[in-house]
């Protein structure tokens, strides 16, 4: 469906409050799966980045309703509510601000790349003071902004390209993760609609008064239907952004490596590039799973949840083992990112007793285990997905002393 404008801008006394965003830093660790070692820390909220107290909102594929904005016009008590669109975009070749290529992958592999897309001036009071300017003056040019982590991942800084499979755009800025909703690249609408973005993802809003979680949802209830809706309030999530309850896809590239791809047939599952593959994806045996295929990082955490496992007496409570590396994207959108399991960075255990969408049955010792061995479980997501276990840190089991 066509993209909608939906920004309501309903400007009261200026009041910006600056929010002291929690670090989280968890540690990365090596190639071999029997030994870790200290390494660089893994970005949690943008250290030293204070931006203003956004309320977050989000359903499960988007706000799609074409009536949304008018209906977020007659809500009342917000002094500046917005929607961020964005959508998964490929990425075929990248140069630097002298026009040298820095990536490209073989064809037909491109990079499949988390993009969000704002109007300018709208977005400007949702992000700190310290990067307004840029942040504005560079969406107002067209151009790109990246979050630091891209900019690291994609080794580029301003004046780099990047060519998608709809077109080029250059970077204009570079900013914290937190200003740019920990997307690997924040663009325009007009420029967004240009390369391919469709969907409408998570509103942002802020309010003069503090409301609880549960009188935030009250509010926008009316206005999503049946859809499942995810709140947080300011300060109550590392990612303000849609699926705010895991890891962005920036972070995942982060320790798991970013792979090339291209759509199959059908365009919710990928072909990955074999050397990708072949450098990540390992097959071993695992007590009472059998034989399992993961991300060769993954293995260790999911050894050491088993053997735990058994030495709690639920042996009983691990029915099959329901996969692990699978290529493709999550909740099987065309649009979405890829998922944990295309990195090989999550498992399923008891799928047919949990089903997707279902009320999970998972033995809660079982789900605290695989927590404590760095695992997120899906039984606590917007929509339960009660046999899925994904990466979430390394624990401290794992890491080096």
């Amino acid at each position: 469906m066509p993209p909608h404008q939906i920004a309501v801008r309903r400007r009261v006394a200026a009041l910006v409050l600056a929010l002291s965003v929690v670090t989280a830093a968890f540690l990365l660790w090596p190639a071999r799966d029997a030994a870790p070692v200290r390494s660089p820390p893994l970005g949690g909220s943008s250290q030293g980045y204070a931006g203003p107290e956004n309320y977050l909102a989000w359903v499960p594929g988007g706000f799609d309703d074409p009536k949304f904005r008018k209906k977020m016009e007659r809500l009342g008590g917000l002094d500046e509510a917005m929607v961020v669109a964005g959508d998964t975009l490929w990425l075929r070749k990248t140069q630097d601000a002298e026009g040298r290529v820095v990536d490209e992958p073989t064809k037909p592999f491109a990079f499949p790349i988390d993009v969000f897309a704002v109007d300018a001036d709208d977005y400007a009071p949702f992000v700190a003071t310290s990067v307004r300017g840029r942040i504005v003056r560079a969406l107002s040019a067209g151009q790109a902004v990246l979050g630091q982590h891209s900019a690291r991942l994609r080794r580029l800084g301003p004046g780099g390209k990047l060519t998608f499979r709809a077109g080029s755009v250059r970077v204009g800025a570079v900013v914290p993760d937190d200003a740019v909703g920990w997307s690997e690249v924040l663009l325009n609408r007009e420029v967004g609609r240009r390369l391919g973005i469709t969907h409408e993802r998570y509103l942002l809003a802020q309010m003069s008064r503090d409301l609880t979680r549960r009188a935030w949802k009250r509010k926008l209830l009316p206005f999503v239907g049946d859809d499942p809706l995810r709140v947080d309030l300011p300060g109550s999530t590392p990612f303000v952004r849609v699926a705010s309850g895991v890891r962005p896809p920036i972070l995942v590239k982060e320790v798991f490596g970013e792979f090339a791809a291209t759509p199959r047939s059908d365009p919710a599952w990928l072909t990955i590039d074999p050397a990708w593959v072949g450098r990540n994806i390992v097959t071993t045996e695992v007590p009472l799973l059998g034989t399992i295929t993961c991300h060769r990082k993954l293995i260790p955490m999911v050894r050491g949840a088993i053997e735990e496992i058994m030495g709690s007496g639920l042996v009983s409570e691990i029915k099959v083992y329901s996969g692990c590396w699978a290529s493709r994207t999550i909740a099987r959108s065309p649009t979405a990112p890829p998922s944990y399991h295309a990195y090989g960075a999550a498992i399923d255990i008891n799928a047919p007793q949990n089903p997707y969408g279902a009320k999970p049955t998972m033995n809660r010792e079982m789900v605290r285990l695989f927590e404590s061995w760095g695992f997120n479980w899906g039984g606590d997501f917007l929509i339960p997905d009660g046999h899925h276990f994904e990466w979430w840190e390394f624990p401290h089991q794992l890491r080096s002393a």
